[in-house]
């Protein structure tokens, strides 16, 4: 019989001991009696760099709870977030006291050293969706392939760079080839956007959001967005990889002659592909907080509340006009729309 070691108890840290680990520049914080240092630059603090700085060293209890007139009630995902920095526990806390028989928390379901996929089929439906809920950082390597791990990942430029020359010519193919007039191109590239936002939209919430209760419907929800909700930071996995992106523009293609006529359908297709653009750009923007000319703070707000807060809001990416619609618009959004 295999016999389990036994975890290793939290170290008990003075306060003295973490003014110092603060003073050497480290962010340093102590929470409910727990001691975190964090590693900033793996996490996007919505307040921004000045307010983890202005902690530093400091009991973030009340702040974290929202109890002090310059704090929020920060959600699950942030809380969860905070665990994966602790470090320890503080001297004199109730913590501490129980440190012998205490262990901290931890993700032991999965194995982030090898590759993810694998594992978590093994896990039950449950298990796995709670799993997912908890937000993590890093880029933990996703396929035991290596080749069908690097096919996966994508950066954000290759978007631009790829469909927005086929976005042009496909604008340029209906006007010059397909008879349609150039004056009517503004208005079918709007009904082109507009329609990818409910494409987007409608893929988000009930396709990505479907909830797996097999282990071949986990391997699935794992690949499309369920490692996108537990590591919401692997800047490699925010935008889509050309293959299936590619057959998605195809379908929709498709869809399009069989309405109207083909050269209508191309400039349509255009549109659609440029709002494709918008929303993978967008959503690369919203996680890495880069500049974009395209993210407004109330994207940002709706897309961290899906993300932190509540996974049935905010299933709008490149816009809020279908969470309107549909009802499905964050509270915190609602409150300043």
């Amino acid at each position: 019989m295999v016999v389990a070691a036994p975890k290793q108890a939290p170290r008990v840290y003075s306060q003295s001991e973490v003014q110092s680990m603060a003073s050497e520049g480290r962010y340093v914080y102590t929470c409910n009696g727990r001691v975190y240092d964090v590693k900033v630059e793996e996490i996007m603090h919505p307040g921004g760099r000045d307010v983890l700085e202005s902690y530093k060293g400091q009991d973030i209890s009340a702040a974290f709870k929202g109890q002090c007139t310059v704090a929020h009630l920060h959600s699950r995902g942030a809380r969860a977030l905070l665990e994966r920095y602790c470090v320890g526990v503080l001297e004199g806390s109730e913590d501490a006291a129980a440190a012998g028989g205490m262990a901290l928390p931890d993700a032991d379901l999965v194995d982030e050293g090898k590759p993810l996929l694998p594992q978590v089929v093994h896990l039950d439906p449950d298990t796995y969706l709670a799993w997912v809920d908890a937000p993590s950082t890093g880029h933990p390597v996703m396929f035991d392939n290596a080749f069908v791990e690097r096919m996966t990942c994508t950066q954000w430029y290759v978007v631009p760079l790829l469909w927005v020359p086929i976005a042009a010519a496909l604008l340029w193919r209906g006007w010059a080839r397909g008879g349609v007039p150039l004056v009517h191109l503004p208005a079918l590239v709007a009904i082109g956007v507009l329609v990818w936002q409910l494409i987007e939209y409608s893929i988000h919430r009930w396709l990505f959001h479907l909830k797996p209760t097999t282990p071949e419907g986990i391997k699935w929800h794992f690949m499309l967005h369920g490692h996108h909700h537990k590591y919401p930071m692997d800047f490699d996995r925010l935008v889509f990889p050309p293959v299936p992106a590619g057959l998605v523009m195809a379908l929709f293609y498709n869809l399009l002659c069989a309405i109207v006529p083909w050269g209508y359908a191309s400039a349509l297709l255009g549109g659609g592909i440029l709002g494709y653009v918008v929303y993978d750009t967008t959503h690369w923007a919203l996680h890495s907080n880069a500049w974009d000319p395209f993210v407004t703070q109330i994207l940002r707000t709706s897309h961290m509340d899906h993300h932190y807060v509540n996974d049935k809001v905010g299933y709008g990416i490149s816009s809020t006009l279908y969470d309107i619609l549909f009802g499905t618009l964050s509270p915190q959004v609602r409150k300043v729309v």
